[in-house]
């Protein structure tokens, strides 16, 4: 694969400096620098959502019917008669 890329003044000093110091050609460079960020990436595990989950502090923070998932017509049912009769 041929790769093509454009670097502000910044990189383009940073990647020069590179070349000085190690006498490496631009494809080794860009060889060495993808397999870094290859193995950085990869070593870092994602975040798995119950993890999430467990870390926000939402599981067990409220309270409430402890059948309301099977319930919750009835309950809901029972709360607007409440709030404005039977109708």
């Amino acid at each position: 694969m041929r790769v093509n890329a454009r670097l502000d003044s910044d990189r383009a000093n940073k990647f020069n400096y590179i070349r000085q110091r190690t006498n490496q050609g631009v494809s080794d460079i860009m060889k060495v620098a993808i397999d870094l960020y290859y193995e950085k990436l990869h070593q870092e595990s994602p975040i798995k959502p119950l993890q999430l989950l467990r870390e926000s502090g939402l599981i067990g923070c409220a309270e409430g019917d402890s059948d309301l998932s099977v319930n919750y017509k009835q309950y809901l049912t029972e709360s607007l008669n409440e709030k404005y009769g039977n109708r």
